[in-house]
């Protein structure tokens, strides 16, 4: 469901990079721990990995959750800045990010392997078309994630 709330945020706040990178993030956690839980990790082994993506994808390919270096670097990058929880608690300063476009498709991968690994490939066809578990929103392939910020009387006055 987060993956779906971050289509719903995406859909009417398309430059809030923060939320959605939060959101999306939540999700891609979500689905790692799901497929690790339903290969045998225990709740405690779970725990201790924590919101660390890099480690949580390090883990799932030790029960068969195929490697690529496309998502090695995704979880990597956005899971430094997800796991020191810096999409929901903002500071000042440079942080290298993945596009909301990107992290959903990554979202989108890893919820659907983790959907079949647990519910099968008939569960997963007969709710394939469910929020969540497909993307229902036009993410935008750049973004400048300062717009949200701009009021509309800043915006008319930029364009002028």
């Amino acid at each position: 469901m987060y993956a779906a709330s971050a289509d719903a945020v995406n859909d009417k706040y398309p430059n809030a990079l923060h939320a959605l990178s939060h959101l999306l993030g939540k999700s891609i956690e979500l689905a790692l721990k799901a497929y690790l839980r339903n290969s045998g990790c225990l709740p405690k082994e779970l725990k201790k990995l924590g919101h660390d993506l890099g480690a949580l994808y390090a883990r799932a390919q030790e029960f068969g959750l195929d490697y690529t270096g496309s998502r090695n670097f995704v979880l990597r990058v956005s899971g430094a800045n997800y796991q020191a929880r810096l999409f929901a608690y903002p500071q000042e300063g440079t942080m290298t990010i993945i596009l909301p476009r990107r992290l959903r498709e990554m979202a989108d991968e890893l919820i659907k392997y983790s959907f079949i690994a647990i519910k099968g490939q008939a569960g997963f066809e007969e709710h394939k078309n469910e929020p969540g578990l497909t993307i229902q929103s036009e993410y935008p392939e750049d973004l400048n994630a300062s717009a949200w910020a701009m009021s509309r009387l800043s915006r008319s006055v930029a364009t002028k």
